[in-house]
């Protein structure tokens, strides 16, 4: 009886591996920049930060969230935004830290594309912890040519705005000063 649970056990193991393995890779929109640290010269003048998007925010989900906000309210609100996974921005200084994005959104400009990443806010650097304010997110936009080159700013507090007659969210306001990004670009398709 040992040796058909062994044998049992191994063909499980198998068929996991074999569907693990021809199961496609996801694939993300890879964005990298540089940010002002404004700590110069005790720390580095800026870090890097890689923004990866595994999928956008769709009309749809704008619109249930929006609904959920309106009927259940904010603590309802939270949770099911805190469960929409589509990224995440990496800070990569000695620290390091990986910033959940929850919502995603590329928006067409007259020069290019304009990426919006909202993340809930969090105490990702000494600084951010005296920041004090009702509002729940932090807000990542890039400003990208036609050949995906551009600036950005990564608002550390911020209130947003669902708009579901667009599909889109927007910042309301900010209550600091933004990291200022530069040498932003986007990066080759990950697969």
């Amino acid at each position: 009886m040992t040796a058909w649970l062994r044998r049992g056990t191994q063909a499980v193991l198998a068929l996991i591996v074999s569907v693990i393995l021809s199961s496609p890779l996801s694939s993300a929109d890879v964005y990298s920049a540089r940010m002002l640290t404004g700590k110069a010269p005790v720390e580095p003048m800026t870090v890097r930060v890689r923004i990866e998007i595994q999928e956008y925010t769709t009309p749809e989900e704008v619109i249930r969230l929006n609904d959920i906000l309106n009927n259940a309210g904010t603590g309802a609100f939270l949770k099911v935004f805190a469960e929409m996974k589509k990224g995440v921005v990496r800070i990569m200084d000695s620290r390091g830290k990986n910033l959940p994005v929850y919502a995603a959104q590329i928006i067409p400009t007259e020069k290019g594309t304009k990426l919006q990443c909202f993340m809930l806010k969090e105490a990702w650097n000494p600084e951010t912890q005296f920041i004090k304010s009702a509002d729940y997110f932090m807000v990542l936009e890039l400003n990208l040519d036609e050949e995906g080159k551009g600036d950005g700013r990564l608002y550390q507090d911020a209130g947003i705005d669902l708009i579901p007659q667009t599909g889109r969210i927007e910042m309301r306001r900010f209550g600091s000063a933004p990291k200022m990004l530069i040498q932003a670009k986007a990066e080759k398709r990950k697969s």
